[in-house]
């Protein structure tokens, strides 16, 4: 039977037992604010009866974590896609302000003046004022195409230096989590869990969600965790990432996995997810279609008057004068799977008048056939027998790649690239420019300077059968769309993920009215436990 001795250790174990629950509801109060804090809930169990009959008191059965595993995973989930679109629209947004027009400025700003100088000129062939103005437009049309031409690369440039950074992040983050997965182990190899710790954990891996899609596995020692189907950590041991050259995007790089020898190979195709994920896809995607298209309308503006020009006289009465800079396409790239020893040597273009400025690939069935295949449309253009060294000629290029290729090897060309940045012009003397149409009609002929002016509004086949306006148009549009679309992702996404958040607070955060009931009934068991100890 219980005599005093039981009676004195079960207001003891009330004591014990409701000074933990005042501890813990304590500890929730304080974390009321802290970034990814789970409540926290003393279960209370009677002790062991003595003889089995006599109660004994009361003990904490553990100290239980208030969380929605599924929930946490939807979070997660969550943070990706936010990471995701927000660099979408942070740099399409910059994308959007390099194409956007004013009324003094702008690309369809820049080729409409430099037409309508060129308009003055066939009034008036014979006027150096004239001819000096739309030398003036020229370069000035030049500039706008070098500028945005830059300015898109300068956007890849700056996504590759924050790809660096975000790496940097991650990889601090793998080991804080693998730290974490090492504490945890062993502050629960007793049976008892670590709630604190697991928090700090699952804020970590939201950080990391945020910036990369992971995939999280549960192993015997803590959480796994697989970047680009790799283990970044398991257990208490974490890998890290780094950047490595784009052999057939220079000069950029491709994420890579560490392996443990230090060797490093590139996983930025199975990153879909996350910051970098985001990163990857404008820098990659995006901006290099805004590019093509922006390299397209200055390689068929140069391409089309070059030709026309060179067709007229000028002043001087000399003929087949370029007027722009001549396209200087550049070789063809390797893909970075191959395997052969062959590289790209030259790309030249042999008759401007066959040129469909749509990029191609040089596939390999074998190291002595090939098949030109069209990018764009995915026909292929023509196949032959391969000599190293020897020039491949369709659809007026000639492309010489020497070495020996793989079966599965290919090449990407494209006789339009970077032809934006290298907008220039060819003269500089007014008396260059062609405006008559004969020797003998010069100075007042004009019949070439209006072909010229013509160029403006006829449509080029080239550029989908639009104008260059036209196109530039359509371009603008592109940009603009993609900026309004991810932009409105991103708010949809926010609001996701901020119903998520309020869902998990609902879950797992630290109601203080709840906790102030609690710390008062936690207080009168711990008061009448004292007061009967006393009275015993």
């Amino acid at each position: 039977m219980g005599g005093i001795n039981n009676i004195f250790n079960i207001a003891r174990s009330g004591i014990q037992a409701n000074q933990q629950g005042l501890a813990t509801v304590s500890q929730n109060i304080a974390n009321i604010n802290t970034k990814g804090y789970s409540r926290k809930e003393v279960v209370l169990e009677a002790n062991r009866p003595v003889g089995g009959v006599i109660g004994s008191g009361v003990q904490v059965a553990y100290v239980r974590r208030t969380v929605d595993i599924f929930l946490e995973k939807q979070l997660a989930a969550g943070n990706e896609d936010l990471g995701f679109t927000a660099a979408r629209a942070s740099y399409l947004s910059q994308a959007e302000g390099i194409v956007t027009e004013t009324e003094n400025s702008g690309l369809s700003n820049g080729m409409t003046e430099f037409f309508n100088a060129l308009r003055d000129v066939a009034t008036n062939p014979e006027s150096p004022i004239q001819r000096t103005v739309l030398l003036t437009k020229a370069e000035s049309l030049s500039q706008v195409f070098v500028d945005q031409g830059q300015a898109f690369n300068q956007i890849r440039l700056d996504i590759n230096q924050e790809m660096n950074r975000q790496i940097e992040t991650i990889n601090g983050l793998a080991v804080r989590i693998a730290s974490l997965n090492d504490s945890i182990f062993k502050a629960e190899s007793s049976g008892r869990e670590a709630p604190d710790l697991r928090d700090q954990r699952g804020v970590a891996i939201n950080d990391l969600s945020e910036l990369v899609d992971i995939e999280q596995v549960q192993l015997r020692d803590g959480i796994g965790i697989n970047v680009g189907g790799q283990l970044l950590v398991g257990g208490n041991q974490a890998n890290s990432l780094t950047t490595i050259p784009d052999a057939d995007n220079p000069p950029f790089n491709d994420v890579a996995f560490v392996r443990s020898d230090g060797s490093a190979f590139a996983i930025s195709p199975l990153i879909q997810g996350g910051k970098i994920g985001g990163l990857l896809s404008v820098r990659d995607t995006d901006i290099v279609a805004f590019q093509d298209r922006l390299d397209r309308l200055a390689a068929v503006l140069v391409t089309e008057f070059n030709r026309q020009h060179q067709a007229g006289f000028a002043l001087d009465g000399t003929n087949n004068n370029l007027f722009f800079s001549a396209l200087t396409p550049q070789a063809p790239l390797a893909s970075d799977t191959n395997s052969g020893n062959a590289i790209g040597s030259s790309l030249a273009i042999t008759d401007d008048s066959l040129l469909t400025f749509q990029n191609y690939e040089v596939q390999f069935s074998s190291a002595s056939a090939y098949s030109i295949v069209n990018a764009t449309t995915g026909s292929t253009v023509t196949t032959g027998s391969y000599t190293s060294g020897v020039a491949m000629n369709f659809d007026g290029l000639d492309v010489v790649i020497t070495g020996t290729p793989a079966a599965g090897d290919f090449f990407e060309l494209s006789a339009q690239k970077g032809a934006a940045q290298r907008f220039g012009l060819a003269i500089t003397n007014t008396d260059k420019i062609a405006a008559s149409s004969t020797a003998l009609g010069v100075p007042g002929n004009n019949i070439n300077a209006l072909s010229l002016v013509n160029i403006q509004t006829t449509r080029q086949a080239t550029l989908g059968n639009s104008t260059l306006n036209d196109y530039q148009t359509i371009t603008m549009g592109d940009v603009g769309n993609a900026a309004r679309e991810s932009n409105l992702a991103l708010m949809t996404t926010t609001s996701e993920v901020e119903q998520l958040r309020s869902l998990r607070e609902s879950v797992s955060g630290v109601s203080l009215d709840e906790e102030l009931t609690n710390l008062l009934s936690f207080q009168r068991s711990f008061e009448a436990s004292a007061d009967r100890k006393s009275v015993v």
